[in-house]
């Protein structure tokens, strides 16, 4: 049963991950469309692109924890035992743990004092934009777990991209 709910949640965040990439490369394109074609700029492309853009980043960064394709230093692997390795593995996803733990219970004190601002051009809430910093971290933090796990029971995970 957890095998299917991490695979399906791997899926979520990967089609997340491809829809906000397509919706910002459309808005980028209208962007440079409207503004040297139509000589018309659009007010609020840029603020959308930068706002996917930070949600690509988290949830990028989500993903990137799970395939373990974040730079790190291979040396160990091949120097240490396999158990010394393992213990090296879940010692640092330790801390990267107690870190986003610090960063999600912020990440979503922050949204209460940010409720009632919006956006200049969109006029959107700011919590949309902000919400990616907790969740994103929390998905981190998932993914973290999952990898110290695999890691003390030997079974490391799959980097292969599930989708």
């Amino acid at each position: 049963m957890p095998a299917l709910v991490f695979r399906t949640l791997d899926r979520v965040i990967n089609w997340t991950l491809a829809l906000l990439m397509a919706a910002m490369v459309v808005v980028i394109a209208a962007q440079v469309w409207y503004r040297f074609v139509l000589n018309d700029p659009l007010d609020w492309s840029e603020e959308a692109g930068r706002y996917l853009f930070v949600w690509i980043s988290f949830m990028g960064a989500a993903a990137g924890v799970r395939y373990q394709v974040h730079l790190g230093i291979d040396i160990i692997q091949k120097l240490a035992s396999p158990a010394t390795y393992r213990v090296v593995v879940i010692l640092v996803n330790l801390i990267i743990q107690v870190f986003l733990v610090v960063v999600i219970y912020w990440g979503f004190r922050i949204l209460a004092v940010i409720r009632f601002q919006t956006s200049p051009s969109m006029g959107i809430s700011m919590v949309y934009p902000y919400l990616a910093v907790p969740v994103g971290s929390l998905f981190m933090l998932i993914n973290s777990l999952r990898i110290s796990w695999a890691a003390k029971t030997g079974a490391f995970l799959d980097r292969e991209l599930q989708l």
